[in-house]
This record gives structure tokens, sequence and C-alpha cells, in this order.
């Protein structure tokens, strides 16, 4: 492709403004250069060089020691990465900088529903539908149809892998033993939650005398916190993304309807009573449940995978913390919780030297032999149990993590800096709410079937029956061609009018009323009529 980056100075101005276990690794690796390997040569002594683009680990030293990173340079011996870590609280700021100067990886990951549209819109990426035919065969093999969807443009496909991992798992958690020490049970309506986020700041849940815990910590700008807003027939989508309904046999935007308004006037509310942490609006992305881990918050809005995890947190400043899944609270509107869908992809930029490697890079963690060595939880050898005799992983029950008491808490922090995204983010995530690669071979997808019926306890599994009946989906299965020229911009100032308005810095009338006019001059019934032509 030769076309130039389409960006404005006004637009990017607009969007400005807003080591242990090495050798181990080594003897289990799969070996290198598979038959499907793009056959790009080079002269002798050189190698090719491809960047990726990721968020996993605490750093770029730590994405280097995970056992991903590792596995990734011994296979490809051939090949120099080059190593864009970029922090899960920093992504949102760059990757519209990224975009306005076109200064891509070459692997670029990003959110399908947010990024690719304005980088489809300057004309910045590739098609890769032929390249995932010639390379991406393993890929192809074990990502869901629908997946795909959010990345087709004009009749072509523009990712390089979707997640394949279930983000269809939120549901709240609740810290079941505050809502005993104050008499209260799980929240079934929209008033009875306001009646618990303000006990859990006033009462004195955790009994020590003092004004210092909270309801709950909201996510960064309140895009995430769909539990709410769904009581009110509305919701925002998971960072942002959007969240359409069919309304009288007509798609429409939950953002610009009556039930959007009051589910904020709600949230303004609770607020205002101090029912939620102050810091909510401002705390970097990806620190959502630190409040709750610490015992300090009595709420949260996660998915029902973590909720053992969040309880053995807890329990290292609270001992007697018992962590449970509570329904939708029922409102006027309904109630639900959001399913995310399949939104984490790689693209490749225009600028990318290798794109058939890029491809084959991927493709490549999705063979059996190596995805089996990757799927757990943790870090190799110290926070899961390592490889068996066969190269697969093996993660430690609850009860095993119970019994090492402190041991445990003391493996974590041995390695805390890595354990984001097991550092080096991917998109086939780990052994979690979905049964394993339906390319594994019987033996290996048994092996791990066992470990996943072992791996959750009955309070996590109530969560997941919880998350699967509450579970909400938008019903815009793709994008169009307006999207390009008009999300973008929508989208930061919706994103602005609701942190306004939860926080009280802003009258809600005036400043829904803003909103609407805003919307249909910057593209909105544009927008709403081609979503209803696909």
């Amino acid at each position: 492709m030769s076309a130039q980056p389409k960006f404005t100075r006004r637009q990017a101005l607009k969007l400005m403004g807003v080591g242990t276990f090495s050798a181990y690794l080594a003897a289990c690796a799969a070996p290198a250069g598979s038959s499907d390997m793009a056959d790009s040569e080079m002269p002798a002594g050189e190698k090719k060089t491809i960047s990726i683009s990721h968020i996993g680990g605490g750093s770029v030293e730590a994405s280097e020691k995970s056992q991903r990173m590792m596995l990734l340079r011994a296979n490809f011996p051939d090949i120099e990465f080059e190593n864009r870590w970029v922090s899960y609280a920093g992504y949102l700021d760059k990757i519209p900088v990224q975009i306005a100067s076109g200064d891509l990886a070459d692997l670029q990951f990003c959110n399908a529903f947010n990024d690719i549209p304005l980088m489809m819109e300057n004309q910045i990426i590739i098609e890769t539908g032929p390249l995932l035919e010639q390379f991406g065969k393993n890929i192809l093999a074990v990502t869901p149809e629908p997946a795909w969807a959010s990345t087709i443009y004009d009749g072509k496909q523009y990712a390089v892998t979707h997640n394949v991992y279930d983000l269809n798992n939120m549901c709240a958690h609740y810290r079941a033993d505050w809502l005993d020490k104050l008499g209260l049970g799980l929240p079934q309506t929209i008033d009875e939650y306001g009646e618990v986020m303000r006990a859990f700041s006033h009462g004195d849940p955790d009994g020590n005398g003092q004004d210092d815990t909270y309801g709950r910590l909201l996510y960064n700008s309140v895009r995430f916190d769909d539990d709410f807003f769904h009581a009110f027939g509305v919701a925002v989508g998971h960072h942002l993304n959007g969240f359409w309904r069919d309304r009288d046999g007509r798609l429409e935007l939950d953002w610009v309807q009556p039930g959007m308004k009051d589910a904020l006037a709600w949230m303004s509310s609770v607020w205002a009573d101090g029912g939620f942490h102050p810091d909510s609006i401002s705390i970097p992305l990806g620190q959502k449940d630190n409040a709750f881990h610490a015992g300090i918050a009595g709420n949260v809005y996660s998915g029902w995978p973590s909720i053992d995890f969040a309880q053995n947190k807890i329990r290292a400043v609270a001992p007697d913390a018992v962590v449970m899944a509570g329904p939708a609270p029922e409102g006027p509107g309904g109630s639900g919780y959001t399913g995310e869908g399949w939104p984490w992809t790689f693209v490749i930029p225009i600028t990318a030297q290798w794109p058939e490697d890029c491809v084959s890079v991927i493709d490549w963690f999705f063979t059996p032999d190596v995805a089996s060595q990757i799927l757990c939880e943790g870090v190799l050898g110290v926070t899961n149990k390592g490889l068996n005799e066969n190269g697969w992983c093996v993660e430690y029950t609850p009860e095993e993590k119970a019994a090492m008491g402190d041991e445990w808490t003391q493996k974590q922090n041995e390695v805390q800096d890595i354990n984001v995204f097991w550092g080096l983010w991917l998109t086939i995530g780990t052994l979690g709410g979905t049964q394993p690669f339906p390319t594994f071979p019987p033996d290996m997808k048994k092996h791990f079937d066992d470990m996943l019926a072992a791996k959750y306890s009955e309070n996590a599994l109530a969560g997941r029956d919880i998350s699967q009946e509450y579970r909400r989906l938008t019903a815009k299965a793709r994008p169009v061609s307006s999207e390009k020229e008009f999300w973008p911009t929508l989208q930061t100032r919706f994103g602005e009018f609701i942190s306004q308005a939860v926080a009280g810095t802003i009258d809600i009338d005036q400043g829904w009323s803003e909103w609407l006019d805003f919307f249909e001059k910057n593209g909105g019934p544009l927008l709403t009529e081609q979503v209803n032509e696909i």
C-alpha cells in the first residue's frame, strides 16, 4: 500500500488534548521456523526487525523477563524483536498520539471499537485477510467467527487476531462479610444498591471505628460501570465502546436515550453522599480493583473468574473477608451486565516491512505445543507449577494456594511486576472462563479441562452463573463507514460529559442538552442511519 496517513493538524491537536528459568524454557520450547513461516530472505548475518506494542508486564524490563517473551525470542532467532511495552494506565493517552503521528508498531495492540476506526480514517493499516489465509491457519482455527466482525471494512479484514478468551463475564462483587456486619443482604434493586454503597462508606463495615471505607472505586471516567446503567435501560459499553439496542425495530445508541440522563443523575446522588471513592474519576486505567483488594471498598464490578483472587488478596489485610457475586440490580429500565465481546486485537501498519512474518509470529503462539505452555495463569515455576513431563503448564489449585499461606503471598510479590497480562500481552489470555482450544489433541485437552474443573470455588462458580444470567450484548455487530470520521469525536465528548455529570462538576440538565446537540451536529444521525442499514 502506498497511501499516506490522512490526519489534519486540527484532528491531531484535538486528540492530543484529550531470568531464572530461561534454560528450562529453551529446553521445552517448540522448534523454530514452522512450515507456514513466511520465507522472506535476508542477507547473510542480518536479522529482520519486528516491533511489538503491547501492555504486558509492569515495565519493559518485567516484560523481557516473562516466559512468553523469552519463548518468542528463543524460537525466532532470525528476528530482532523490538519490545514497545506500554503501561495499561498509559495506553489511552498514547494510542491517539501514535495514530496521529503514524508511529505504530509492526504488531500494534489496539481496541477494535475505539482505535481502528481512526486508523482506517487515516489509512495507516493494511488488509490482513489474505495473510491470515496463508500464514494464520492456527489463529483462524481457534477464533470465534463473530469476533472478526468488528474489524471488517468494505468487505475486507484488517485485524491479525482477536482476543479468544471470554470477556462476557462481568458481575458485581461484594464483601459479603461487610453486608453481614451491617445487617444488609445482596442488593436486588438499584435503590438497595445505593443503600449498600452509602452504608459501606459510612457504616464502619470493617469495625475499626474510623471513617475510612467506601462503597466502590469507579473505573476511570465511568468507562466500565454498566451494572448501574442497565438498571435504567442503557449502557456505556466497556472502554466507552458504545451500546446499541433495538427500540421499536430500530437500532439506537444508548448514549442519547433519556435513561442515560437518569442513570447519571442516580450515580451523581450516590457520589454526593460519599458512596464512591473520590479518586474514581481520575484513577489510572487498570487500577479499579485496588481499593477493593486493599480492604477499603466493599464493591467492585469485575469478571467472575477474579472472585477467588480478590478474596485471597483482601485476606492479607482482612483474614475473614468473604467475596461474593450478586445479581444485576433491577431498575426502571431492567437489569444487566455488559458483555465486552472481542475488542482486543493486533493490526499491521502500512510501514511494516515484514507483514507475513508478523502474522506468522502470532500464529505460532496459537499452535497447541506453544499454547499449552503459556495458557496457565501466573509466572512459570513461581506462581504456577511450571511444565509437566509432556511440556504442558500446570496451575496450583485453590487448596494448594491456601495451604501455602504466606509463602503464596511471597510468590505473588516476587513476580508481581511480570504478572500483569503475564509479561507479554497476547490475544490468547489464560485458562479461565472458557474451555481449552478446539485444536488441542484429546490428552492435552483433558489435562486443561481437569485443571479448569478444579480451579474455582463455589462462590466463583455462583458468580459465573450470575454473570451468564444477566449478560447483555450490544446489537451492533460491525462498524459502519461514518465511524471512521465521527466516532472518536463523539466518544471523547461523551466521556467528558459523563465524568462531569457523576462528579457533579456540571449542571446535568445543561450538560445533557449540550451533549445531545453535539451528537446531532457531529455525525450522530448519519451514524445511526448507517447502523440500521447493515
